[in-house]
């Protein structure tokens, strides 16, 4: 009741203790609230690894990465219609990797970003390697990073698919079924649920660029893929 006599606070040994134990538990459970709290921030906050750095990425991330570096090539005739001539990666600064049976042999070369286009070039034509490398301008884009060594037999691979300017790339599972050796180099029997245009980026579980599809080609009938050791080859050549 109202203006009734307050308690007096126990002042023996055993309350004082009581209530002190009382607060260092609060406390104790504050602080491991915000201890949690920061570690999960740290742990959804911090960026993923980078390409290569042993670690696979998961679909996301590698989406993340590899989205910026794929465009679609369209060639400009005389009639002034543009023309698909395949899918293209940035694999050095201003510079392109595609098949080159996929281009055209004249006209006026582009290439459609996501969020843009540029002009195209094409710098090193090798036909044996059938690997084409374009001079591309002002892509602004970070380069893939290229992966030493090709995939084993039954590894997961991803391949960067693009079927309308309008619409961003996406990532489709596929897997290593078989290498194939030739005198020109490597290339790859993949396995995978839809076909690809030629030109279009394969990238391993680490966002490393192993191979660039091409359509058609003279192996079976099966999905392939040329590896990019042969991306060192053309440049090799270009360079003799």
């Amino acid at each position: 009741m109202e203006g009734d006599p307050q308690v007096p606070l126990d002042d023996s040994p055993q309350a004082i203790a009581a209530r002190h134990r009382k607060t260092w538990l609060v406390l104790g459970g504050v602080v491991a609230v915000v201890a949690v709290l920061l570690a999960l921030y740290s742990f959804f906050s911090q960026p993923p690894p980078p390409p290569g750095s042993g670690h696979n990425l998961s679909a996301k991330q590698i989406g993340n990465v590899v989205v910026p570096l794929v465009g679609r090539l369209e060639s400009i005739g005389v009639s002034g219609r543009p023309q698909f001539a395949g899918l293209a990666v940035t694999t050095a600064t201003g510079e392109m990797a595609t098949t080159c049976h996929s281009l055209p042999p004249g006209g006026q070369l582009e290439v459609h970003f996501i969020d843009g286009k540029s002009r195209a070039e094409s710098a090193r034509v090798n036909r044996p390697l059938d690997m084409c490398l374009l001079n591309v301008s002002t892509t602004g884009r970070e380069t893939a990073k290229l992966r030493a060594g090709d995939p084993a037999n039954g590894e997961k691979v991803w391949v960067v698919a693009l079927d309308d300017v309008k619409l961003p790339p996406y990532l489709v599972e596929a897997r290593v079924v078989n290498l194939i050796s030739e005198p020109n180099g490597l290339a790859m029997k993949l396995e995978a649920k839809q076909e690809f245009a030629s030109g279009a980026a394969v990238f391993d579980t680490q966002a490393r660029l192993v191979g660039i599809i091409t359509n058609p080609h003279r192996y079976g009938d099966f999905i392939a893929a040329l590896s990019i050791s042969r991306l060192e080859k053309a440049r090799e050549n270009a360079r003799k």
